[in-house]
């Protein structure tokens, strides 16, 4: 038992909103889903409106990632002006962004809308996670898997919209995603409240690093499958003798698989433990890949997987703040440093180099297999105790008021 503390003045009032915030936030992220997915189809248009080389268009997507690394490392700060105003600057920079990479007559200020863009989206990425967390407290499962559920729908939509636009018209694409934007700002009215202040308790700091270092590895982890076979589970079933045509098509219908168990999770996520779902979806994650290795179930096993990896972030997130209750800041660097799991495909790649295309699953279940070690381990750990009166440790009572307000609003 955690002895009572003196209550602690925070800077904000407790983070609240109605169920109208909170599906503007869901259309913010069916807008950063688009957004991340519709640069790779507007490759071509984009090469032959600036007469640029493929190297030099998919500088776009790379600065928009810098700008996304550097929105998630400036949302602590940036969210101490208080949840509406941040949201307002966020939902903001996202469609100056759009706007300026669709109209920009040069390729270097599209390169500069690009950036400006992944800002915004890092923005969001990390500050509508917070918010839902804070919010939904306990019960922030269902919700958060819902809201990445919305972000998969954005990515889904995002290059069909690229693709449905004649020739050079791929910036209208952009110009829809900056409308959303600009339209969720009159769902957040009822949004108020701020951050959690910097804890002013007894803290743990080198078991805080502990538990923070293997959350950061795990996330790298399970990000580094999800995108190892979104960008190889085509090749490994065209040497398995696919078209390539049906080959893309089974692709796609991992990240449907990832999205859709999402929304499945969702109304039934209250009735069992972060750590259960995630543990539960680590091993069906697993059980996909190694079924993969066999040629004639291989599309059936990265289903599975797709399947076991949609609720691993989302839940994630709510794990790590159970894990490490009243830690301001803690989910900016954990994301932040998942981003870096968008590299491991290259670890594929170099194996595909040296062995061949069959030892993709089975790097891929490597990955996956590291995963759930890290996910025992970090089980194995005690969770650390609040410092003083964070949002955390509030009586049940008031946790259970805060939730039902959400939810009947």
């Amino acid at each position: 038992m955690r002895a009572a503390g003196p209550a602690r003045v925070r800077e904000h009032a407790a983070t609240s909103f109605n169920r109208v915030a909170m599906g503007g936030m869901c259309v913010s992220f069916v807008v950063i889903g688009a957004l991340q997915a519709m640069y790779g189809p507007a490759v071509p248009a984009m090469r032959e409106r600036f007469g640029l080389s493929s190297g030099e268009v998919g500088l776009a997507l790379s600065v928009h990632f810098v700008g996304a690394l550097l929105g998630v490392l400036c949302t602590p700060r940036l969210r101490r002006v208080g949840n509406r105003l941040f949201l307002v600057s966020a939902l903001t920079t996202i469609a100056v962004g759009c706007l300026g990479f669709a109209a920009a007559p040069v390729w270097p200020l599209a390169l500069a809308a690009a950036f400006v863009a992944g800002i915004g989206f890092g923005w969001i990425d990390v500050g509508v996670n917070e918010l839902f967390i804070e919010f939904y407290g306990a019960d922030s499962t269902g919700v958060l898997n819902l809201l990445h559920g919305n972000f998969g729908v954005g990515a889904v939509l995002g290059p069909l919209l690229v693709g449905a636009l004649p020739g050079r018209n791929y910036m209208w694409a952009f110009v829809v995603c900056a409308v959303l934007s600009l339209a969720v700002l009159a769902s957040v009215g009822s949004v108020s409240g701020g951050p959690r202040t910097a804890p002013t308790g007894d803290v743990r700091w080198a078991a805080v690093g502990r538990m923070t270092a293997l959350f950061m590895i795990f996330f790298v982890l399970h990000v580094g499958v999800e995108s190892g076979i979104g960008g190889w589970e085509t090749s490994h079933l065209v040497s398995l003798g696919w078209a390539t045509g049906s080959a893309a098509m089974a692709t796609s219908t991992f990240w449907l698989a990832m999205t859709a168990v999402r929304f499945a999770i969702s109304p039934v996520a209250r009735h069992f433990t972060a750590q259960s779902i995630l543990m539960a979806s680590i091993a069906v994650m697993t059980a996909g890949l190694v079924l993969a290795h066999w040629g004639p179930a291989a599309p059936v096993g990265y289903f599975l997987a797709g399947l076991g990896v949609g609720p691993l972030f989302p839940t994630g997130l709510v794990w790590l703040t159970e894990k490490l209750p009243g830690i301001p800041g803690i989910t900016s660097y954990v994301i932040a440093l998942s981003m870096l799991g968008g590299v491991l495909p290259s670890v594929v790649g170099g194996s595909v180099e040296r062995w061949g295309p069959d030892v993709i699953p089975t790097v891929l279940a490597v990955m996956s297999f590291g995963a759930l070690l890290v996910a025992l381990a970090v089980r194995s750990l005690p969770a650390l105790s609040a410092p003083e009166s964070s949002a955390a440790s509030a009586p049940p009572a008031e946790k259970s008021a805060r939730t039902s307000h959400g939810t009947d609003t």
